[in-house]
């Protein structure tokens, strides 16, 4: 595949007018970036699972289903510049804000696509390695996410990675009922869509009161709601008003998956991918006696009282690998620190509860992610030695990227030192100049980390001081550890 970005258009626009299937089209869906639908990120969960991993360093092709805005997406085909990317959105007002922001990066390896599931089947589209939807699966009907599969199936390249988000029971089940409420009352107002929504959240308050009895025998759903007042107008609409609003079991997305030619690799949530990071030990041997994969999976569901799934499937049955092969490609896999070093603590946050390890074993991981992002088979082996455990150290890495502590990255590397100062490409320098003057975050694309880099205002303005030559001004060393700057 000769590689996409040697087009001329920034990006291509096709036109499809259909039905959205009571998919909210008269509200923009809110602008977010989300890291797990890195192919990076992708990556690293399928192997967990026991995929073949990608190798992301040779062309590929990406898709997004319901784009949204294409926030990630945008960066992640600027951190990947020899892969093609595609997104699709029904929502004109979401390609062309999307289409600006591409344009504005100068990222020329993406196409938009403006057209509903139905018609982009028609379109004359390559096999894709990677195919994700987010905030898709649960809020269209039946009948589009039959199309989805059938996407999936004609259009996802052997061993390629699909990812689903979704809402999931049994977490929903306290809470389902204020959804039918939110959209009862708005249906019965008049005036625009978020008018509607703000005046349903305020008349649900009127009623949150232990006075209703639906109220007082579920205490968890009165912060559910106080949660809910809290939250963007645009979000509550896209989540909760459109006509069809399904909750699924992930068992039986298992199935329709598995339908579409698609096997469970793992989860996006990365920490989901390890049980004892989850469960007590009485809840992790009940599951563990129970006869088969699919009881112990849906029966983990009810464990941790799981609300939203993040799945990934690969093509095709993942084959038996020897176990000296699946560590091999695990070994394989990079990781960094996208914080300071110094952030890498001895304590970290898990879902139930908090991990220890050892001052000795921190301070050496500190000193080796200093230096940039690594294989783990090489963390290990340079943190290996004489009274350490390299199934223990390899562990350790795991549960530290399950806790946030480390990230999944694209390529093993670190800061370049040679040459003028600089951002490593138009689009990180681009990004850091639309971010130094927001309040948010901006999300600067990394080819190292092969996904975007959360950084603020001040941080980019550094960074862009630094560039011009302010000899004042030293350079950002987590954006030059991150690959984002190079230069002396």
């Amino acid at each position: 595949m000769a590689p996409y970005e040697t087009r001329a258009a920034p990006f291509i626009l096709m036109h499809a007018s259909d039905s959205s299937s009571g998919y909210l089209s008269d509200v923009t869906f809110p602008d977010r970036f989300h890291r797990e639908l890195s192919p990076a990120w992708l990556n690293y969960a399928s192997v967990l699972g026991g995929a073949r991993p990608k190798a992301l360093d040779r062309p590929f092709r990406y898709l997004d289903l319901g784009c949204g805005f294409a926030h990630s997406t945008i960066v992640n085909a600027a951190a990947f510049p020899h892969a093609e990317f595609h997104a699709c959105d029904f929502n004109a007002a979401h390609i062309e804000a999307a289409s600006q922001r591409a344009a504005r990066l100068g990222v020329r390896n993406i196409a938009f696509h403006e057209a509903s599931f139905e018609a982009l089947l028609e379109q004359d589209l390559p096999r894709f390695d990677f195919i994700v939807l987010h905030g898709i699966y649960s809020w269209v009907d039946a009948g589009v996410r039959s199309v989805v599969r059938q996407l999936i199936s004609e259009r996802l390249a052997d061993e390629g990675l699909v990812y689903v988000s979704y809402n999931c029971q049994p977490g929903w089940s306290a809470e389902a009922p204020l959804r039918k409420l939110m959209l009862e009352f708005a249906q019965a107002a008049p005036g625009a869509i978020e008018s509607r929504t703000g005046g349903a959240i305020a008349r649900m308050q009127t009623l949150g009161n232990a006075n209703f009895r639906y109220f007082r025998d579920n205490p968890s759903v009165a912060d559910a709601l106080s949660a809910l007042a809290a939250s963007p107008v645009d979000y509550l609409a896209h989540e909760y008003l459109n006509a069809t609003w399904d909750i699924h079991y992930s068992v039986d997305v298992i199935d329709e998956m598995a339908r579409a030619g698609l096997a469970y690799a793992g989860s996006a949530t990365l920490a989901d991918n390890h049980p004892a990071l989850l469960l007590d030990r009485q809840a992790a041997e009940a599951i563990a006696a129970l006869p088969n994969t699919r009881l112990r999976h849906l029966a983990e569901d009810f464990a941790v009282n799981r609300r939203f799934r993040r799945d990934v499937f690969v093509r095709g049955v993942r084959t038996s690998r020897s176990q000296a092969e699946a560590l091999q490609f695990l070994e394989d896999m990079p990781v960094g620190c996208t914080t300071r070093v110094e952030q890498i603590e001895t304590r970290a946050t898990i879902p139930r509860g908090v991990l220890s390890f050892q001052q000795e074993f921190i301070a050496d991981l500190r000193s080796l992610m200093r230096q940039g992002s690594m294989r783990i088979g090489e963390i290990v082996a340079r943190l290996g030695g004489e009274g350490r455990s390299a199934q223990e150290i390899r562990q350790n890495l795991l549960f530290l990227v399950a806790s946030g502590v480390l990230t999944p990255f694209a390529q093993a590397g670190g800061h370049c030192a040679t040459g003028a100062r600089r951002a490593v490409n138009a689009a990180a320098l681009a990004a850091l100049a639309g971010g130094s003057g927001d309040a948010a975050n901006a999300y600067i694309p990394s080819e190292l980390l092969g996904n975007g880099v959360a950084v603020g205002a001040d941080e980019a303005k550094q960074a862009l001081q630094w560039i011009a030559g302010d000899e004042t001004v030293p350079c950002p060393p987590r954006l030059a550890r991150l690959g984002v700057l190079c230069g002396a």
